[in-house]
């Protein structure tokens, strides 16, 4: 598979050096190591990938990559033989694998960064880590902005989101070289220790906190569920230090925030993890058991939600529907082909739903606006969302980072795609001006032609699609205007039926 030679004009002591350099390489970059990885990227990739994609094309772009350490690194490829070249010199020509074969494609790469080691400085100083991120950044390049890779520590973070770590339930702040504790949890392993908000955290396990990031320091509070932690801390209160041991429990971040007030429960949903559906069932829950009767209804604020976990997403939408079609996702791999329905129970009993997007609504919070507003379930208020139309599926590689891969397309149950166009909402605020107290009340006379056209345009027809979404432009604010608008729909039964219909769409403040 590969063709190399000594560089014509190179000295003896030359070539003995840049095989120290090569062997330098295989203690840093371990072969077997660096190729699993790289070949568990390739297959996942093209196996998975929403368009299709060889591994070829992947290899070849990943070698690419290796000019964003070095720039001097260049490949060229011609009648399946690839020429490395440093600068205007020659050092290596490979023969192209399969374009199938993930493994080969892997063990080229690493041949090509073998290769170069001993020429360039920036790679001989670089770790495994900068390789992998600059193989797959340009190997995913091709595909869209949703496709990347991770490193091991920002996966880590991706998955404490998602799904949760071990910790105390707190929050520090940095204050010079001193740590604040400025928030508790009641419920979490910290309070129930003895730490209290305006505490002092000095040391952890017997470890000092001071000279440490903040980063460092949350990394010393985190760890395995059921392991215990010892922390010494100072009340500024009273002077005293003290010495309190607490045990790590699974800490899932708060997504949900609600409020009740005058017959109206407004949650706001900042993003969907693990902990979304459990909250918000027992927010609503709570609500009907207090309130009875008195609950009129329901404003769920998604705007400015960036997404989150599909299935979560498809469950939230869940507890306000009786039965019948939420989502459905389609790719090329068989298994992106799923279809979501509710079960028949509605948690509200039917009260009226009003959701509020804008246009950084995306993702799993425009599953929930699409889903609502198709089955006549929710009246949509603000402006068009983002247009994430797209599944990605997340996988992890060898090394504990990740590659995540658009792989399917959701499908709204009216049949739409709303990627790169959004969910149109029924009642349009966008470009209202925050100081205005009443904004104009119009009904468009094309509004239910408007929708028609919104859920028939084409994938492919990029022009109707941008069209469409002028109608309500998309906006990034959060208007006092929406909520007023909301409760207005929730107070007033023959409103909120008007515009649940479907019949109509408006630009309405009023």
């Amino acid at each position: 598979m590969l063709m190399a030679g000594c560089s014509p004009g190179l000295h003896v002591s030359d070539q003995v050096q840049q095989e120290d350099r090569a062997n330098e390489i295989r203690s840093t970059l371990p072969r077997d190591e660096v190729s699993a990885i790289l070949a568990s990227g390739f297959y996942a990739i093209s196996e998975r990938a929403l368009s299709t994609v060889s591994v070829r094309e992947l290899g070849l772009e990943g070698m690419r990559g290796l000019a964003t350490i070095d720039p001097e690194i260049s490949i060229v490829e011609t009648d399946g033989v690839i020429k490395v070249l440093y600068g205007d010199q020659w050092i290596k020509s490979v023969i192209e694998p399969l374009s199938y074969d993930s493994e080969s494609w892997a063990d080229a790469v690493y041949e090509v960064v073998q290769a170069v080691w001993p020429y360039s400085s920036d790679v001989g100083a670089t770790n495994a880590e900068r390789i992998y991120e600059a193989v797959f950044d340009a190997a995913l390049s091709n595909l869209d902005i949703f496709s990347r890779y991770a490193g091991s520590h920002e996966a880590e973070g991706n998955r404490d989101r998602r799904e949760g770590f071990g910790g105390l339930n707190m929050t520090l702040q940095k204050i010079d070289e001193r740590f604040l504790v400025n928030r508790v949890d009641r419920d979490g392993p910290a309070y129930e220790a003895g730490v209290r908000k305006g505490d002092m955290l000095i040391m952890v396990n017997n470890q000092a906190v001071i000279g440490h990031s903040l980063h460092d320091v949350n990394e010393m509070l985190r760890g395995k569920v059921q392991t215990e932690v010892t922390l010494q801390i100072e009340r500024p209160s009273t002077g005293i230090t003290q010495e309190v041991f607490a045990w790590r429990e699974l800490v899932i971040a708060q997504t949900v925030w609600a409020d009740y007030d005058d017959g109206v429960l407004t949650l706001r949903v900042a993003r969907f993890n693990e902990k979304t559906l459990s909250s918000l069932s027992q927010d609503i829950e709570d609500a009907v058991l207090m309130h009875g009767e008195a609950l009129k209804g329901i404003i769920l604020d998604l705007r400015g939600n960036p997404g989150g976990l599909l299935k979560r997403a498809v469950q939230v939408a869940d507890l306000f529907i009786s039965g019948g079609r939420i989502i459905s996702t389609k790719g090329r791999h068989p298994d992106s082909f799923e279809i979501f329905e509710a079960d028949p129970r509605d948690m509200t009993n039917g009260r009226p739903v009003v959701v509020l997007l804008n246009g950084k609504s995306a993702s799993a919070s425009e599953i929930v606006a699409a889903a609502l507003q198709d089955r006549q379930r929710a009246v949509i208020v603000g402006s068009s969302s983002y247009g994430k139309g797209t599944v990605q599926s997340v996988q992890r590689l060898p090394n504990d980072g990740e590659i995540t891969i658009t792989w399917s397309r959701l499908i709204a149950p009216s049949g739409y795609s709303f990627h790169g166009l959004g969910v149109r909402p029924s009642v349009c605020t966008s470009g209202i001006k925050q100081n205005k107290g009443r904004g104009p009340a119009l009904s468009e006379s094309n509004g239910a032609d408007l929708l028609v056209r919104w859920r028939t345009v084409g994938l492919d027809d990029r022009q109707g699609r941008k069209k469409l979404r002028q109608t309500c432009r998309p906006d990034s604010s959060k208007k006092e205007i929406d909520m007023a608008v909301a409760r207005n729909l929730v107070l007033d039964p023959g409103l909120y039926q008007r515009f649940t219909g479907s019949t109509t769409l408006a630009t309405l403040a009023q």
